[in-house]
C-alpha cells in the first residue's frame, strides 16, 4: 500500500509539474521572448551543456577526488551564503529609517534567519561529508 501510494505521489507531481511548465511557457510568452534574440537561447543551451560536462566530469573522477570536490564546493558555497548574508542583513538593519515604509518590520529578521538556516545546512551537510565518506 506504501509503494503504491508513494508511486501515485510522485506521478501526480510529475503531472502537476509538467502542466505548469507548459503553463508557463504559454503565459510568459516564452517562444517570443527568445525569437527576439536567438542568442539568449544560445546562452541558455551553453549553460546546459557545460553544466552536464560538469557533472559528466565530476563522476568519472576517483572517490577521493570526488570528496576533495564536495567539501571545497559545500565549504565554499556555506562561506558564501553566510558573507553574502550577512552583509545584506547589515544593510538591511542599519537602515530601518529609509525602508519604514518600504518593507515590514519583522522581514529582515525572516531573511536572516532564512540565511542561517540555509547556512547551517550547508555546514551540516560539509560535516556529514567529511565525518563520513572519508577514503582510504
Amino acid at each position: 500500500m506504501k509503494k503504491s501510494a508513494s508511486i501515485f505521489l510522485v506521478v501526480a507531481f510529475a503531472i502537476f509539474a509538467i502542466a505548469d511548465f507548459i503553463h508557463d511557457f504559454f503565459a510568459n510568452d516564452t517562444a517570443h521572448y527568445f525569437a527576439e534574440q536567438p542568442r539568449r537561447l544560445l546562452l541558455v543551451a551553453a549553460i546546459g551543456i557545460v553544466g552536464g560536462l560538469l557533472v559528466f566530469g565530476f563522476y568519472k573522477l576517483s572517490p577521493r577526488l570526488q570528496r576533495r570536490a564536495k567539501l571545497v564546493s559545500l565549504g565554499l558555497a556555506a562561506s558564501f551564503v553566510m558573507l553574502a548574508g550577512g552583509y545584506f542583513s547589515f544593510f538591511l538593519f542599519s537602515l530601518p529609517a529609509q525602508l519604514d515604509s518600504a518593507i515590514p518590520h519583522h522581514m529582515p529578521l525572516l531573511m536572516l534567519l532564512g540565511t542561517i538556516a540555509i547556512a547551517g545546512l550547508l555546514w551540516f551537510e560539509f560535516y556529514d561529508v567529511f565525518r563520513h565518506d572519508r577514503v582510504a
